[in-house]
């Protein structure tokens, strides 16, 4: 397998809060000339520091739910990382995640792509060429997963933004003992959420919801620990089979179902 492409009324509370965002130092851009914030500059402001940075690694907790045959809605808990590099020293990728059912890990090292399975001891290797955003897409079409890629493409904000219908501010709220900025965007399809970390500006959480899909199932992520350039050696992603493991036919085959 060759894997190659609002209201502006102003009240206490707002006042409030314009002033605890002033404080964090948030760049002016995402304000509104009405003087309030504006979610899509401020969205567009967070993800421009992924795309800009050549080196990119977080530490991940991902909430997943999936509705079974029987009309069940389900929530699976994984924890895991993601790691990628667009430049020198290396290009490459590599994204982790473990949970009840699943435990893999998924690269490139600039040559082929990876993908481990340590429940089933399967594993797939196939050669690939092409930028990092294409074997993204390439290898979650052949059937891997990838935690946060969303927000990791060269052009993410303008991938997420480009369908929006309406987008809201919600105010800064707490995600893991940090105060972020919430930030809501209503799709066609699905509407999803951005969570911004007030200091830094980076995302602390983002969430899916697919509205026309039975039950209406959510997929999200809280992120922790980013580090931006800081240069990724090559052996981070290059990925070496164990012994007592099998060669699987696809990725696809190395995925968990759903009943």
């Amino acid at each position: 397998m060759q894997i190659p492409a609002s209201s502006s009324t102003c009240n206490p509370v707002r006042a409030l809060t314009l002033s605890v965002w002033l404080l964090t130092g948030l760049a002016s851009g995402a304000m509104a000339d009405n003087g309030a914030i504006d979610p899509v500059a401020m969205a567009n402001a967070s993800i421009a520091q992924l795309e800009r940075a050549n080196s990119i690694s977080a530490d991940i907790q991902v909430a997943e739910e999936a509705v079974l045959s029987n009309g069940l809605k389900i929530k699976s808990l994984r924890e895991g990382s993601l790691t990628l590099q667009r430049g020198k020293p290396a290009v490459g990728f590599v994204f982790t995640r473990k949970g009840a059912l699943v435990d893999q890990v998924m690269s490139y090292d600039g040559e082929r792509l990876y993908m481990l399975g340590n429940k089933t001891k399967a594993a797939v290797s196939v050669p690939a060429s092409g930028t990092i955003d294409q074997l993204m897409d390439n290898m979650v079409e052949a059937g891997a997963y990838l935690p946060g890629r969303d927000l990791l493409y060269t052009d993410a904000a303008q991938g997420l933004l480009e369908d929006v219908l309406e987008s809201a501010y919600g105010g800064l709220v707490p995600v893991n003992g940090e105060s972020c900025h919430y930030l809501s965007f209503r799709g066609p399809d699905v509407d999803w959420h951005l969570w911004v970390n007030a200091e830094t500006q980076l995302p602390c959480k983002y969430m899916i919801t697919s509205k026309w899909m039975t039950a209406a199932p959510e997929f999200e992520m809280d992120f922790s620990n980013w580090q931006l350039d800081v240069p990724v050696a090559a052996s981070t992603f290059r990925i070496s089979m164990p012994e007592d493991y099998v060669q699987a036919s696809s990725f696809e085959a190395l995925q968990p179902t759903y009943e």
